[in-house]
């Protein structure tokens, strides 16, 4: 067998020639064909393919089904290539037969993982879970250490890109580091500290993303040959790094894995880092080599038919044209962008509904074939009491089939009448997660306006206002976001609402130094549909005023929000921050201030109340009935 680490590490294709032209031995040969196969599936897909062909004349002969898995590996993988997809399932089926019969669980589960990872570049990510779990399933019972972290890290990166936050991933990755750090593969190391930086930071979390980001950098350090994993790292890092604005850093983490990347001769694993490039031009104002690379990346994207990327390729035209003042482009591109986006949500949504129904109709036949085998058995006792026992158990043997009928009549009614109210109620769910995916996009269509407006006006108030409007309505949009992003469709998570807002104002306000706290006495607390809008508005204007005058001329601070229930059926909200506390009282503030009047129409609109404290910082307290809200 390959040892599992050549597909980390740099493999010297020198001497395996020269071990090919030397030995005499078909076996040996076979497998140096394998490696070498292995390792020219992005730099010479044609002699990849005449090596693997050579390896499953060899190895039919012999009857060695270890090659013969990993030859139908190889000739899938440049199938995927070259975008050949029916293809490459074909071959890899064929690859996981062999493997099965040679009871090859390492080779099994690598196929499996290859055929997940290209559901997942496609942005199919319901069937790239269900082989990425499959793949590590087959990778424990194979015991190959790099393969149990292999699979861990892939799984991880799946459910991250299908929205599972880092408390559900992180367990997957620290398995994966469990199996590599006593081995001393740094190189793989480093992407599993990238993979979690990224998600921290992707959650608002930059102390955290950071501190993985060093740990990264510090294994990758310890790398001599640097390879497609080692770029897959250096892009990570690039990322996170340009998220804490470390651009220069970060240009050369990027442009280094772009060079790697470029000389394995493959456009689509180029997506990634030029995505990355692209935004980092952008972040820094150098517009004309994001355009650059961006033109590059819609290139390659629609050559690969990768419907992620050519929407993100938009989204980025976008921002360069709105950065540019040129409002028209910008709202064209944005436009392209919002129906590819919209184009892999549908997708998605139509697949799930056939998994779902099929699901429905594996389990329906089920049920009714339990109830056929229970009614034969209970037919066969009465004939067998019936044939023992004269006329009075042979009426009574009819009184139970005719009781029996009825009864399978009523079942019959009763299973058709279940059927009926859950299609209806899978279809009501998917209609509500539909309008409020809309809403929510319409509301971001709104806040592009806004922010276009923006940049056509120069009166600082007009700018000041159209700003505090768009922040009120990414305030409604987080919530019907947060609405359709989760089973339940009719609230929503009170830490995570104030913790997504916190998120967005503090980017708005450059005040990464200020930290949130947030706690609520019952976890799972979560408010309706109906209070959730005002709720959210008053926390943002509360938010928003901390941010803009509470720390003027400070360095850091805290503002800490808690939630908790009361004797007297409240519910309590505490806004406080540490800050230089309000000029003037709540009460003899002006009713021209817009915030504070939007904070007491809408918190009596909630029948509730509202007073501020002013000691050492500025201390908001709501008071509100809970009786419409859920724990």
């Amino acid at each position: 067998m390959i040892p599992s680490k050549a597909q980390y590490e740099y493999v010297d294709t020198v001497s395996i020639r020269k071990q090919i032209n030397t030995t005499s031995i078909d076996s040996v040969r076979s497998r140096l064909y394998g490696i070498l196969g292995w390792e020219m599936r992005f730099s010479n897909q044609p002699k990849a393919v005449e090596l693997a062909d050579s390896m499953i004349l060899l190895s039919t002969v012999s009857r060695d089904y270890i090659r013969l898995a990993e030859a139908y590996r190889i000739k899938g993988f440049v199938k995927v290539v070259n975008q050949d997809i029916a293809g490459c399932l074909k071959m890899y089926e064929q690859g996981i037969w062999y493997a099965k019969k040679a009871k090859s669980k390492y080779y099994e589960s690598a196929i499996l993982n290859l055929i997940a990872g290209m559901y997942q570049d496609k942005g199919d990510y319901d069937q790239s879970i269900q082989f990425f779990l499959e793949a590590g399933k087959a990778a424990e019972e194979s015991k190959s250490a790099e393969m149990i972290a292999f699979s861990a890290n892939c799984i991880a990166e799946a459910y991250s890109d299908a929205g599972r936050p880092i408390s559900f991933t992180r367990p997957f990755y620290e398995k994966a580091l469990r199996e590599v750090l006593p081995r001393n593969n740094w190189q793989y190391a480093g992407m599993i500290h990238s993979n979690m930086a990224k998600e921290y930071m992707m959650a608002g979390y930059a102390d955290s993303a950071l501190k993985e980001t060093e740990a990264s950098i510090r294994y990758l350090n310890k790398v001599n040959r640097k390879g497609y994993v080692y770029a897959t790292c250096a892009t990570d890092i690039g990322e996170m790094l340009t998220k804490l604005k470390a651009y220069k850093e970060a240009e050369q983490f990027l442009l280094e894995a772009y060079h790697i990347l470029d000389s394995l001769k493959t456009k689509d694993n180029r997506l990634i880092v030029l995505s990355a490039l692209s935004n980092l031009y952008v972040e820094s104002g150098q517009y004309a080599k994001a355009k650059e690379k961006v033109r590059l990346l819609l290139s390659l994207a629609e050559a690969y038919k990768s419907k992620i990327f050519l929407r993100n390729a938009y989204k980025i035209l976008s921002e360069i044209a709105e950065k540019k003042g040129q409002p028209d482009s910008a709202l064209h591109y944005y436009k392209m962008y919002k129906d590819w986006n919209d184009t892999i949500f549908n997708e998605n949504k139509e697949r799930t509904i056939a998994n779902a129904e099929s699901r429905m109709k594996e389990t329906l036949q089920a049920k009714e074939n339990e109830q056929l085998k229970s009614t034969n058995t209970r037919l066969r006792n009465n004939s067998l009491i019936a044939g023992a026992v004269a006329c009075i158990l042979l009426l009574l043997a009819m009184i139970i089939v005719l009781a029996n009928r009825k009864i399978k009549q009523k079942n019959i009614v009763l299973e058709s009448q279940k059927q009926m109210i859950e299609k209806q109620s899978a279809e009501k769910d998917i209609l509500l997660r539909e309008i409020h995916h809309r809403v929510k996009n319409n509301l971001q269509v709104v806040s592009s306006l806004l922010n276009l407006q923006v940049a056509s006006i120069s009166d600082q108030k007009a700018i000041d206002a159209l700003m505090a409007s768009q922040k009120r309505v990414k305030a409604i949009s987080l919530i019907h976001q947060n609405l359709y992003a989760f089973e339940d469709l009719s609230t929503i998570s009170f830490t995570s609402y104030v913790q997504e807002l916190y998120s967005d104002l503090r980017q708005l306000y450059n005040k990464g130094n200020i930290e949130l706290v947030c706690t609520a006495a019952t976890p799972q607390l979560a408010f309706d549909i109906e209070r959730s809008v005002p709720l959210g508005l008053i926390l943002n204007e509360v938010i928003t005023n901390a941010l803009k005058h509470a720390f003027d001329g400070r360095e850091e601070g805290i503002i800490n929000i808690s939630c908790s229930a009361d004797e007297d059926s409240l519910l309590t909200i505490i806004v406080a921050d540490n800050g230089i506390g309000l000029p003037v009282s709540f009460e003899n503030h002006q009713s021209s201030s817009l915030g504070f009047r939007i904070i007491r129409e809408l918190t009596r609109q909630l029948k509730g109340t509202v007073t501020c404290e002013v000691d050492k910082g500025t201390t908001f307290i709501f008071r509100i009935p809970q009786t419409r809200f859920k724990a």
